[in-house]
């Protein structure tokens, strides 16, 4: 009985099974062949629109440079200007030392000037005081012993 359901079964079976694998392949062909049409109008579209977006990117590209060389020569100019402007206020700065410096030596020459006037002031000042120091000393020797003269006289 297993050989006769195995018989049948391959009997019917088979030519079905031959038929859906012929059906198949005609379907796979179909299908590979609509594949490779869809795929060259997709490589073509993708072309197409490489292109246009490689043409706009160039543009933006050029567009962006043209800024950027802009920008750079306005930087240039500020930079320029700059210098300009700070060698400017160095020089100011330089003029500025030299009057500084220049009162500076004027007043320490001055201070000496009164420094030595001063000086010779105050030696001569110390020589009149040296002076009536020494006389006020004489007068009161003399009279401490004048004094004592007395003293002595009015003891006797």
């Amino acid at each position: 009985m297993i050989e006769e359901i195995k018989e049948l079964l391959q009997s019917f079976l088979a030519p079905q099974l031959e038929g859906i694998r012929g059906d198949i392949r005609a379907l796979d062909g179909k299908l590979s062949g609509r594949i490779d049409v869809l795929d060259g109008k997709l490589s073509g579209r993708i072309d197409v629109l490489d292109g246009k977006l490689s043409g706009r990117i160039d543009v933006l590209e050029a567009k962006l440079d043209a800024k950027i060389d802009k920008l750079d020569s306005k930087i240039d100019a500020l930079d320029t200007k700059l210098d300009f402007k700070l060698e400017a206020v160095g020089a100011r700065f330089d003029a500025l030392d030299t009057k500084v410096e220049s009162y500076r030596r004027e007043l320490v020459s001055e201070i000496h000037r009164v420094q030595q006037t001063l000086s010779t002031d105050f030696v001569r000042l110390e020589q009149k005081m040296d002076l009536s120091l020494g006389a006020m000393t004489e007068k009161m020797d003399l009279f401490r012993r004048e004094m004592l003269a007395e003293i002595k006289a009015a003891s006797k």
